[in-house]
Parts: structure tokens; sequence; C-alpha cells
């Protein structure tokens, strides 16, 4: 599961993304712009499910703890879609029955 740092050129936001081997360059969450460069991270990609589960409780609690609900929605929707898990598919669940979407 590739997790992505990108950098919106438009308004210089820096956002993380879940996205497929093969998947498209993302769109800004915060202006909706499409010129967003793939910026150079550490690798984050675990081959075991337990450690892709723990990471991705971690960014979703550090955005909730920043305040972006959104994206923290939004990212627990893209990994429960990619990793068959559980416990996974239930943190997102509760975040959009918090949120009463």
């Amino acid at each position: 599961m590739p997790i992505y740092e990108y950098k919106c050129a438009g308004c210089g936001e820096v956002f993380e993304v879940i996205l497929d081997i093969d998947g498209a360059a993302p769109s800004c969450p915060t202006c909706g712009g499409h010129e967003c460069r793939k910026l150079i991270a550490a690798p984050a990609i675990h081959v075991k499910t337990d450690h892709a589960t723990a990471r991705i409780e971690k960014r979703v609690r550090d955005y909730l703890i920043d305040g972006k609900v959104s994206d923290a929605r939004r990212f627990a929707d893209k990994a429960a879609s990619m990793v068959k898990s559980d416990r996974v598919k239930r943190i997102a669940d509760r975040l959009h029955k918090k949120s009463g979407k």
C-alpha cells in the first residue's frame, strides 16, 4: 500500500495520498488544482497487514489531532478500499458516524 506525499503548485498545500501502483496523480484536496508534484519521502510500504493497519491508525489520529477531520475521513476511506482489514473499515465507519455523513 504505497503512501505518497504531494505538493500543490497552486496553493502550496502538502498532502498524503494512498495510490495504486499505476494510479494517476491526485488533485489538491484544498484548492482542487491538478498541478501536484510528488515529493521525495521515506518509503511507506509494508507487506504485513498489521503494520499497515497501525500506520493507517496513526495517520488518521494525526489528522484528527491537527483538526483535519475531512482529510482523516478521506484517508481512512481510501485505506479501507485498499487494505483488507476489518479494523481499518471500522475506523472509516466511525469517522462517518461521528460526523453524521
